[in-house]
Order: structure tokens, then C-alpha cells, then sequence
């Protein structure tokens, strides 16, 4: 049972590790979209690939998935 109880704990730690490179990742992705639509502006059009507003959504699903997965994981344990 001890074994199970450090795998879920593990498992717990790379998630939030994960939820944290995924949040860095998504805020890095604003940045970069901030510096495009600003280097747009002496541009006829857009610098910042559509893929990029697509991408941030992506981030945030993410980030509720990985949330989810936590709680879930925590149930788990604490039914142990």
C-alpha cells in the first residue's frame, strides 16, 4: 500500500510540475503575441500566425485537464 501511496504522490508532483510548465509556456506565448501585434502596427498585415490564438486556447484546456487529473489522483489516494 506504502508503494502506491509515493507512486500517487509522485504522480501528483509531475502534474503540478507539468501545470507550471504549461502556465511558463502560455505566458511566454502572450509575450510573444503582445511583441507581434505591436511590430504589426508598421505592417499591413498581422505578424501573428492565427495558429498562435489557437494555441493559447490550447493552453488553457490544458491546464484544466491537468487540474482534473490532480483532483482525481487525490481522491484516489485519500480512498486508499
Amino acid at each position: 500500500m506504502g508503494e502506491i501511496r509515493a507512486a500517487l504522490d509522485q504522480s501528483c508532483e509531475y502534474l503540478r510540475d507539468a501545470y507550471r510548465c504549461v502556465r511558463e509556456a502560455g505566458e511566454a506565448l502572450d509575450e510573444a503575441v503582445g511583441l507581434l501585434v505591436a511590430a504589426s502596427a508598421n505592417h499591413p498585415e498581422s505578424l501573428v500566425p492565427p495558429e498562435f490564438t489557437k494555441a493559447g486556447e490550447l493552453f488553457a484546456d490544458e491546464l484544466e485537464l491537468i487540474v482534473g487529473s490532480i483532483e482525481l489522483v487525490q481522491r484516489v489516494a485519500g480512498e486508499l
